[in-house]
């Protein structure tokens, strides 16, 4: 929750996290992010996801996903998105492969106080468009564009 309330906190339009719930039957099941760092002029997102282990293998992180790329690309109008995955995560390699995602590398971090090497994955507009995915709709967007789109916010 820290996490979250510090997102929204520190939310500018020129850089800014939207962290979004993923339900399944009402119950929470986990949550992806996307993320624009100066994205008015970039126009390239950062996504994130996380599921239960109990809820991994049954669609739904595609599913979050697809919405997420949908919103990024259809609303947004982003050109590329970018994701990075830990190399021994098989399912959430597979999900973003699914997608469309190709590699783009790879980033070194610390966790636990070891080194972990990640896939970097990137996705553009064109592969994205030239693919078929599960419909997604999206009501309220015009309200709240400009938090986005990098427009004087007052």
């Amino acid at each position: 929750m820290q996490n979250h309330w510090g997102c929204k906190a520190e939310w500018e339009s020129t850089n800014w996290v939207l962290n979004l719930g993923v339900f399944a039957a009402g119950q929470p099941v986990g949550m992806v992010s996307l993320r624009g760092k100066e994205f008015a002029t970039l126009r390239e997102v950062t996504t994130g996801s996380w599921l239960g282990l109990e809820f991994q293998g049954k669609g739904y992180g595609t599913e979050a996903r697809t919405a997420l790329l949908h919103f990024a690309f259809e609303q947004l109008g982003a050109v590329a998105a970018r994701t990075e995955v830990f190399q021994d995560n098989a399912a959430s390699q597979g999900v973003s492969r699914k997608l469309g995602y190709e590699p783009d590398g790879i980033s070194r971090d610390v966790l636990d106080g070891q080194v972990i090497v990640s896939d970097r994955l990137r996705l553009t507009r064109e592969k994205w468009q030239h693919c078929t995915h599960l419909p997604v709709s999206v009501t309220g967007f015009e309200s709240c564009e400009k938090f986005f789109l990098g427009e004087t916010l007052f």
